[in-house]
């Protein structure tokens, strides 16, 4: 029953991770719609707000201010701002995905909705040409680099304009000079209305420039933040992988041990007595043994993948010897699919030999899943300065964002049950250890190829010594 017990929590546990990776995958899609979903509802909110301003700044300059203003015009204007403000409404009420190329255009849209409202009502002597800089702050915050620096050239060149553009008949002359009257206004008029867009353009520029450097602070901010939280849960989960390989090692290492012992004294005795009456006992307790064995094998290989294969020894071995024990390991339909090709020269190392053993056979397994009737190419190799093993899959390959993720811990894209992710990820961090890495070359429909490649300084032997597989 503990047995049976330890197996659905591994199970169950197998399950979990999956479902986690799962989500993770989708967080990036989920974060650039959320934040879509942010800059486009501000930028609703300021429309309002703009509309609702701009009402109200009419009605004062019809009723206490006796302005005379082209009203049809602004009334036309402000009635096109609250038709578009129900639309996008009404988009973000059916929550339709926005590109950024949408949300440009309305900020430029509105640009020029206030350059129109602002020429029809004082031209450059309004003193609410101001609020172009509102537009120019939320662009700031809310878009990429490029748009906004694009909308503050827009922008300055809307103001620019409200200098040439000739006023409408009926307004008053006084607020909004003609262009050839600007040459009559005294010195210190001019100054200041050239100025005020001097000093624009200047405030422009600071306010997108601070504003796209602070904003990409923050941003190399929260990666670091995200990245430091991404390794704390990893850790917890290697933690709690470790708690549950420590756990079921404890809970069979007893009844193993017993097995052991009393599958050890039935064998000698069989032996001493050389019992010939029942050679089929001998053999079931020659099988018992060969069991125990293989289960202290499988616990050993649980606690690797907890993270704990670096307490085993080392041992001098030829590379050659142990790549072709290995592939000899496997079935004959597999073993016949594997093409080695060794290229190290007799070349000894001096590594855990059980944690080597089981990384490469891992890789290699991970190529018969890709391809299960296709030929898997494996090559030994080295250089002046490394030993490198190549594993080559003929299987559909990876997509780019898949393949950059591959070597992350828990990141499978298996079946529940059928992985845990940590193949990959246990294999460059072994690596890792021997100054070496892993490097992983995918392409759609092409295959996977996978190096793992360790520095020969920290693990070359010139004593070689019997190889016992």
């Amino acid at each position: 029953m503990v047995c049976i017990r330890r197996c659905f929590l591994i199970k169950e546990w197998g399950y979990t991770v999956h479902t986690v990776v799962q989500h993770n995958n989708q967080t990036g899609d989920e974060k650039n719609t959320a934040s879509a979903k942010i800059a486009f509802a501000w930028l609703l909110h300021l429309r309002w707000g703009a509309v609702a301003a701009q009402v109200l700044l009419v009605l004062i300059a019809l009723f206490f201010l006796k302005i005379i203003l082209p009203y049809r015009v602004i009334s036309g204007i402000l009635a096109f701002e609250i038709i578009t403000n129900l639309l996008f409404g009404f988009l973000k009420k059916k929550e339709i995905a926005m590109a950024d190329q949408i949300f440009a255009l309305v900020m430029f849209l509105d640009t020029a909705l206030l350059t129109g409202l602002i020429h029809y009502s004082g031209g450059p002597m309004n003193p609410f040409t101001f609020l172009y800089l509102v537009h120019i702050t939320l662009g700031a915050i809310l878009m990429p680099p490029v748009w906004s620096w694009s909308l503050v050239g827009f922008t300055t060149g809307c103001y620019a304009a409200l200098f040439f553009l000739p006023a409408e008949g009926g307004l008053n002359q006084s607020c909004h000079p003609e262009p050839g009257m600007l040459a009559t206004l005294s010195d210190p008029l001019k100054i200041h209305l050239q100025g005020m867009w001097v000093a624009f353009a200047i405030t422009a520029f600071f306010i997108v420039f601070f504003v796209s450097r602070i904003q990409l602070a923050l941003a190399r901010h929260q990666k670091t933040l995200a990245d430091l939280q991404e390794e704390k849960t990893k850790s917890e989960k290697m933690a709690s992988l470790a708690t549950l390989a420590a756990g079921a090692a404890h809970e069979f290492s007893t009844p193993l041990s017993t097995i052991a012992v009393a599958a050890g004294e039935m064998f000698y005795a069989l032996k001493k007595n050389n019992d010939a009456d029942f050679p089929e006992l001998l053999a079931d307790v020659s099988l018992i043994r060969d069991q125990v064995n293989r289960c202290k094998d499988i616990l050993f290989h649980l606690a690797a993948d907890a993270g704990d294969q670096m307490g085993e020894a080392f041992t001098d071995f030829p590379l050659k010897d142990l790549m072709e024990t290995l592939i000899n390991s496997f079935p004959d339909p597999l073993k016949n699919q594997v093409h080695y090709t060794d290229k190290t020269d007799g070349l000894f190392v001096r590594m855990p030999l059980r944690t080597l053993r089981r990384i490469v056979r891992g890789l290699i397994k991970n190529a018969f899943d890709a391809a299960p009737s296709a030929p898997v190419l494996v090559e030994c190799r080295q250089d002046a300065t490394r030993l490198y093993i190549e594993v080559t899959d003929r299987g559909s390959g990876m997509a780019p964002d898949i393949a950059a993720r591959a070597t992350e811990p828990f990141f499978t894209t298996k079946e529940p049950g059928k992985g845990l992710g940590l193949g990959l990820f246990l294999a460059k961090s072994f690596a890792d250890r021997f100054g070496g890495g892993l490097t992983l070359i995918s392409e759609p429909g092409k295959g996977s190829k996978v190096t793992l490649f360790f520095t020969l300084q920290q693990i070359k032997t010139g004593t070689p010594e019997v190889f016992h597989g």
